[in-house]
């Protein structure tokens, strides 16, 4: 009869932990799995590192000198831009005056004006008296670009 008790309390101690044990292991399974995944990601983010330092960077290193000479030219060529732009002012000013002495008519601007480039601005026009002609002084292509 004791060892009958016994075994009847033995029952109760017995804890069964298998389907609580069965959904920890999955749990840890599944980690195991992303872990897998994360490790074969970082795997081809260190290969495509290697290939580009070894590919990439000293190709751009070799093409730097070209890389440095093409910005030397977009800068000569954007200061190039902005004298001509003045050049043209100064131009449109003079044949603006030119009108204004001579009075006349917007001829040029009157043949031109359906181009929208040549469009003339709205502004007041101050007439400067000069005796003589004065040629503006404009840019000289051969100071920007090499002769070829």
């Amino acid at each position: 009869m004791i060892e009958e008790l016994a075994k009847d309390y033995a029952a109760y101690a017995k804890v069964d932990l298998t389907d609580q044990m069965k959904n920890v292991h999955d749990s840890i399974e599944d980690m195991m799995t992303r872990l897998e995944e994360f490790e074969s990601i970082i795997g081809m983010v260190q290969t495509e590192g290697a290939e580009c330092m070894s590919g990439h960077i000293p190709r751009l290193l070799s093409i730097r000198p070209e890389l440095r000479n093409l910005g030397k030219r977009i800068d000569a060529l954007n200061f190039f831009v902005a004298r001509a732009n003045a050049d043209l002012t100064a131009l449109e000013t003079a044949v603006d005056n030119a009108e204004a002495e001579l009075g006349g008519p917007e001829t040029i601007f009157g043949m031109l004006n359906p181009l929208s480039l040549f469009k003339k601005n709205q502004e007041p026009i101050v007439v400067q008296r000069s005796t003589s002609f004065e040629q503006p002084i404009i840019y000289k292509t051969d100071d920007y670009f090499d002769k070829q």
